[in-house]
């Protein structure tokens, strides 16, 4: 990289940084406002003064800022760039460049570089910050991480085991008061095991098992009736007290607001979709879900390559005409990302399948970026 290079990436992720901080402020400012009388609560009902608003305001808009990344971010990428060209056109920055025979494209390959950069930032927060931070993210304004939740009742998909509880708590993963109702599969007498609590066990390579530890069970264990294939699924502990029950419900299905698929790794969607349960509906929309999440960082670089001849013209450039140039990359880009939009919508409706509507806007912006690679100056 050259001393332009490094000044152009320098200049674009700079501008980044500030569109980043101006939205999170944005919706500090506005979310705040509008919600302030639910963080007083919060505080009158924990007991604390103006420190502790303050303190449980940062605590949860600094979470929030992390979602804010995620969901912003790609527009981000693309907008800054327009702003650093747009900046470099109009300081003349650009003309000794292209003077000296520097390629149009090989002049901003760094802000190609500044992309790859903010996409890396943005896949490590959504791949390994979000699926962490996710408790803290699923909470009401003046919530804490740990606050109960309201529990949706639902059916084992594998053994139509019926799963419910007064209440869940995302950041323990624990499940109050849970009631599971044993079909005739695994208890002939259809028993039901009631606990004080459960809590989820993910699997691991060491044990693939997941399931629920209930943790002191209410009833006599020795007079659970179970099937051989329920003694399979129902496992006493060795304390007498505890049950653990090999059920395919994961936590996350217990309660809608744990349940979003923009707060889950990769990995787990792709195991989320391997598994033969589920409902058609739900399945098409993790599979959309997936698949724009795989889309996005290319719609980004293709965006960079519309972007560029779109502003840097072979026209003559005065600044009314660099403002006409930046207003119809304005309106170019919304076609774009509204097709996006659009083909997801179809996607996720059953229209069109999951992938083609992920891949269609990907296809259509790579071939309008080419064809616009003849107006671009040189």
């Amino acid at each position: 990289m050259n001393t332009f290079d490094r000044y152009l990436l320098f200049r674009y992720l700079q501008t980044v940084a500030v569109f980043f901080c101006a939205a999170t402020g944005l919706f500090v400012v506005v979310d705040g406002f509008v919600n302030l009388d639910s963080f007083q609560y919060a505080v009158d009902k924990q007991g604390g003064g103006v420190v502790k608003l303050f303190a449980l305001m940062i605590d949860h808009y600094f979470f929030q800022s992390l979602m804010i990344l995620n969901l912003a971010g790609p527009a981000i990428v693309v907008i800054s760039a327009i702003v650093a060209l747009a900046s470099f056109l109009k300081n003349g920055e650009f003309h000794p460049v292209l003077a000296a025979g520097v390629p149009t494209y090989r002049a901003t390959i760094s802000l190609l570089l500044g992309m790859c950069i903010v996409n890396g930032v943005l896949i490590a927060n959504q791949e390994l910050v979000l699926p962490n931070v996710a408790p803290k993210l699923q909470r009401k304004h003046g919530q804490t991480a740990n606050t109960a939740q309201k529990v949706d009742p639902q059916f084992d998909p594998k053994w139509k085991m019926f799963v419910s509880g007064q209440s869940v708590f995302p950041e323990e993963k624990r499940l109050h008061l849970p009631q599971f109702r044993l079909p005739p599969v695994i208890s002939p007498n259809q028993d039901t095991l009631i606990a004080e609590d459960a809590l989820y066990l993910s699997p691991t390579l060491e044990d693939p098992q997941g399931g629920w530890l209930l943790k002191g069970v209410t009833m006599d264990l020795e007079k659970i009736s179970l099937s051989e294939v329920g003694s399979e699924v129902v496992i006493p502990q060795p304390n007498g007290a505890d049950v653990f029950v090999n059920c395919h419900l994961t936590f996350s299905q217990m309660s809608r607001k744990t349940s979003n698929y923009s707060l889950m790794k990769t990995t787990t969607l792709f195991q989320r979709l391997q598994e033969p349960y589920g409902s058609v509906l739900s399945r098409r929309s993790m599979l959309s879900h997936l698949h724009n999440r795989l889309t996005t960082p290319l719609l980004t670089l293709v965006g960079l390559y519309v972007v560029i001849p779109l502003i840097i013209r072979k026209d003559k450039m005065s600044n009314m005409q660099q403002v006409t140039n930046i207003a119809v990359c304005m309106l170019v880009l919304g076609i774009v990302y509204g097709l996006a939009m659009g083909s997801g919508f179809l996607g996720q409706s059953g229209i069109v399948r999951a992938e083609q509507a992920a891949w269609i806007p990907l296809v259509f912006g790579s071939t309008f970026a080419g064809w616009l690679s003849g107006v671009v100056r040189t």
